[in-house]
């Protein structure tokens, strides 16, 4: 199901932990290394001699990604490579479309004390914000591989249905076990949250996935976090919108700090990129 993953690289070593991940995790998939150089940030002035560092040091991570790609197995041949210039978040989507990746995989910067102190990255948040291909981030270092549970947190909501799908096949492919989790608010009642579980155990039947239902009542991120310790890999929808402009929520935020295993965010698509997609 993953067969390309797009993975940008900056070459500090920040990302070391994702790249081994995704190797590890999809070991038949393609990999797309790209380091991206920032044209487009402000108060910077391009000279050549920045842009000859710039220049070196995306090639440095890229070579830096290609060995330790290597290193966990993956041929030189399943590797691809290429440096980009002007704004990170606008060329990484792009060249993931003009791709047609499955996956772009992306470090967050992890800030486990509290929720207040959370810290993703600018790139990564608009990246979130306007990727329909969806995002694996990853705060730490994780090695559950190969993945045997999956956790679906849902809340039932428009923007969770491509997610659930996406979950559900994600499972069927990879013969894990599903687990949907509903985390009931102050004002819902608890016969939705057993519907919302309901459609995902019936939808997931048609693949012949069992169907794991956990309904539960508290903090929604504190829930989550709780039922990802006992799962491989996360996976949730995204995919709010106030007028023309995308946002992030808060638990969206605090779950991609904070989980300790990887989250693959799905976002809502509108009617002409489902048509899109349906044609490739």
């Amino acid at each position: 199901m993953i067969k390309k993953i797009v993975i940008p690289t900056d070459g500090y070593g920040l990302e070391d932990h994702v790249i081994k991940y995704v190797a590890n995790a999809f070991p038949s998939a393609e990999f797309c290394l790209i380091s991206v150089i920032n044209t487009c940030e402000r108060g910077v002035q391009l000279t050549s001699l920045l842009y000859k560092e710039m220049r070196e040091s995306a090639e440095k991570a890229i070579e830096r990604g290609k060995r330790l790609l290597e290193e966990e197995g993956i041929k030189n041949t399943n590797i691809k490579s290429r440096i980009l210039e002007g704004l990170p978040s606008k060329k990484i989507i792009s060249y993931a479309h003009r791709r047609d990746a499955d996956l772009i995989a992306m470090r967050v910067y992890s800030r486990k004390a509290t929720t207040s102190a959370q810290r993703m990255g600018s790139t990564v948040k608009n990246v979130l914000k306007r990727s329909h291909i969806p995002v694996l981030t990853l705060a730490n270092e994780c090695n559950r591989f190969p993945i045997k549970k999956v956790l679906f947190a849902t809340d039932g909501s428009g923007k969770s249905e491509r997610a659930k799908n996406f979950a559900i096949l994600f499972s069927s492919y990879y013969k894990a076990e599903l687990e949907a989790l509903h985390v009931i608010e102050s004002n819902e009642k608890e016969s939705h949250g057993k519907n919302v579980l309901e459609n995902v155990e019936w939808k997931a039947s048609f693949m012949d996935v069992k169907v794991k239902k956990s309904l539960e009542k508290g903090d929604v991120v504190e829930k989550i976090l709780e039922h990802a310790m006992d799962n491989d890999i996360l996976i949730m929808g995204i995919g709010r919108q106030f007028l023309f402009m995308h946002y992030l929520g808060h638990v969206t935020q605090a779950i991609c700090t904070h989980v300790p295993i990887p989250v693959i965010f799905v976002r809502r698509m509108k009617k002409r990129w489902e048509k899109r997609m349906l044609r490739k």
